[in-house]
């Protein structure tokens, strides 16, 4: 394999965080699952009742059912069906993961404009986590 095809240390990184990232939100997902079908927590919105909320819109859904909005569901995590969330919330997280993963790499080699590229991309994706950028909704 000749070095242009050889993947770099941080595409090396980068797929191995992603793998993991991967495979623990897939595995969160499972376990939230069936947390939630087996009622073994208090849930916001009962299994039974779900056929009733299926076709409605997202504002309608959140209205009817009080679920949360933004941040507000930390709080909740005691309720199965927000135990449910934290699989889509890993794998949400996973590229900032692996940014965080690649950006020491970039500096050691100050590979300055890959620096400036994860940082921007790192700062971004918080701001948007945070709501500041998407106005909280």
């Amino acid at each position: 394999m000749s070095n242009k095809t050889k993947p770099s240390e941080e595409q090396l990184k980068y797929a191995s965080v992603l793998q993991k990232v991967s495979l623990g939100g897939l595995a969160l997902l499972v376990i939230g699952f069936f947390v939630y079908l087996s009622g073994v927590l208090p849930t916001i919105v009962p299994v039974e009742k779900i056929p009733e909320y299926w076709g409605m819109r997202v504002h309608d859904f959140v209205e009817e059912t009080g679920m949360p909005k933004g941040w507000s569901w930390l709080p909740l995590l005691g309720h199965g069906d927000i135990v449910s969330f934290l699989g889509i919330i890993l794998l949400a997280a996973g590229t900032l993961v692996c940014f965080a993963v690649v950006l020491p790499a970039f500096l050691r080699k100050k590979d300055t404009p890959y620096v400036i590229i994860v940082f921007i991309q790192i700062l971004i994706l918080l701001l948007a986590a945070s709501g500041i950028i998407t106005g909280g909704h």
